[in-house]
């Protein structure tokens, strides 16, 4: 694998071919949100290796800036067993577009729509077993037009000032992954760094 630069940044080449391939392969799972495949792959040289891999919709990531400060939620992740701050998200409903995703997430989870929608790129946020991709948006131009959360959501909302956002990125605070991904990337984006 080579690095190419261009404009200053470093771009991953992608290989030429694939380095393994499904043999044989079944889902051991179909949930709602997720589903498992299980199985044998080949590896490029002719080795042979089991996988689990989880398979995922993807999802989008919003963080709302009202000119002066970031709006978070805080919810109860029951995988964790407490509370997280995140940046608004959600996972992409079939046929969604990652775009129309971050608006319906926007304004379910924080009550707003914003003028400006911003893509910030995309993450993965675990290679190793699952194909998940969250794609990662900066909303300006906020009105508040109230919030409509799913029943099954309980969110609070959480105003950080970007001064209090850089010292919660300097101090590790964020502990949710694409939060601290996507208020990395708004910072830079909005030139607050």
């Amino acid at each position: 694998m080579g690095l190419a630069g261009g404009q200053g940044a470093l771009v991953l080449k992608d290989f030429l071919y694939d380095m393994e391939t499904w043999k044989e392969s079944k889902i051991v799972f179909n949930g709602k949100i997720l589903r498992l495949r299980a199985g044998g792959v080949v590896l490029d040289d002719g080795v042979r290796a089991y996988r689990e891999v989880v398979e995922h919709p993807g999802g989008a990531c919003v963080l709302p800036f009202t000119g002066d400060a970031f709006v978070l939620v805080r919810q109860y992740r029951i995988a964790l067993a407490r509370y997280v701050l995140e940046a608004p998200a959600g996972k992409l409903e079939p046929g969604e577009t990652p775009e129309a995703c971050a608006i319906k997430e926007l304004h379910e989870e924080t009550g707003y729509r914003g003028d400006s929608l911003i893509s910030l790129g995309e993450i993965y946020p675990s290679v190793g077993f699952s194909s998940e991709i969250i794609y990662l948006y900066l909303a300006t131009g906020l009105t508040n037009v109230g919030k409509q959360p799913e029943p099954d959501e309980r969110i609070e909302i959480v105003t950080l000032t970007v001064d209090e956002a850089r010292a919660s990125m300097n101090n590790h605070q964020f502990r949710d992954a694409k939060t601290h991904v996507v208020v990395q990337r708004a910072l830079n984006c909005l030139g607050l760094t």
